[in-house]
């Protein structure tokens, strides 16, 4: 794998890090904090005094490049909080940033290697992958649907018989397109990231794109005409997603697994919600209009980094 480009210079945290009130730490996550000498992952940034966040460059409202093309979005506020909880610990003042942008195909050898010391996205928590990667608590769930152009009236898979449907390599959407295949005899297309993907069928080369729901709306929301397209068809699966780490460094992951906690039990999380969720959002003006859903909400009460299969 060839290493991405890297996000202009490495930026301060402070200047990086958006102006929420900061979680207050509960006394039993500051109890389990490891120390700085116990993780691999936490010695190397202390001796660097940087941290290197993977990021999408279209996957908002999760994770994806702005006006001023700087990350972006849900998952990258809260891999801030991580450095900056980083930041306290280990007390480096003049903490850096260095982002690099990744794709669905190149995420995982990215954080298995040690090119990024977390992955700030939309990663699905699987058991295939946790044997290459490890996954933080989940912080959103979402559902695995398609994405059409409304006047083609597709209303399942059974529709698409001898049609193109593409997804992004990689990603989720990836393994139902390839399961389903056959059964329902249509084309598969597997574009590079979540901007191609929409671009296929937004020109008309696929007549459905697979993905999480939520991805799903923000680039519709991105589209041209967004009333031209609706998301339809059957739940081919709950995705827990979640922040994406190496898998064998345990006291890494409860570092991140304690932050997130904090934020998920303090009323930051609404607040982080509604910004990405809830506001206008990117150069557009996006606003997805989507609440928490209960069992989003449940993610947040009871953090968990189970897999759903």
């Amino acid at each position: 794998m060839s290493a991405p480009h890297l996000f202009s210079a490495a930026v301060f945290l402070a200047a990086a890090l958006p102006a929420l009130a900061q979680p207050q730490a509960s006394t039993q996550a500051s109890a389990q904090v490891p120390t700085q000498s116990e993780s691999r992952t936490l010695k190397r940034i202390h001796d660097s005094g940087m941290i290197k966040l993977g990021y999408r460059e279209s996957a908002l409202p999760f994770s994806f490049a702005d006006a001023r093309d700087q990350p972006a979005g849900y998952a990258v506020d809260l891999c801030l909080r991580v450095a900056e909880a980083v930041r306290k610990q280990e007390n480096l003042p003049n903490l850096k940033v260095r982002w690099i942008p990744l794709t669905p195909q190149n995420r995982i050898p990215a954080v298995s290697n040690g090119l990024v010391d977390l992955d700030c996205a939309p990663n699905t928590n699987t058991l295939e992958r946790q044997k290459q990667v490890a996954f933080s608590v989940s912080h959103y769930v979402s559902t695995v649907r398609m994405l059409v152009p409304r006047a083609d009236h597709i209303k399942g898979f059974e529709d698409l018989r001898g049609k193109s449907v593409v997804t992004s390599a990689g990603s989720t959407g990836d393994r139902h397109v390839r399961r389903l295949k056959d059964e329902y005899g249509y084309r598969d297309i597997y574009a590079k990231d979540h901007g191609e993907s929409f671009l296929l069928l937004e020109t008309g080369r696929a007549k459905a794109f697979v993905m999480d729901d939520v991805l799903l709306a923000g680039l519709r929301a991105r589209a041209k005409e967004p009333s031209k397209y609706e998301i339809t068809g059957p739940v081919l699966s709950v995705e827990q997603n979640a922040l994406m780490l190496q898998r064998d460094d345990p006291q890494w992951k409860a570092f991140v697994d304690n932050t997130l906690t904090d934020i998920f039990h303090s009323p930051q999380i609404r607040t982080l919600h509604a910004r990405w969720f809830e506001k206008p959002i990117g150069p557009r003006g996006i606003n997805l209009q989507l609440k928490p859903s209960k069992e989003v909400l449940q993610a947040w009460k009871k953090p968990s980094d189970k897999a759903e299969e």
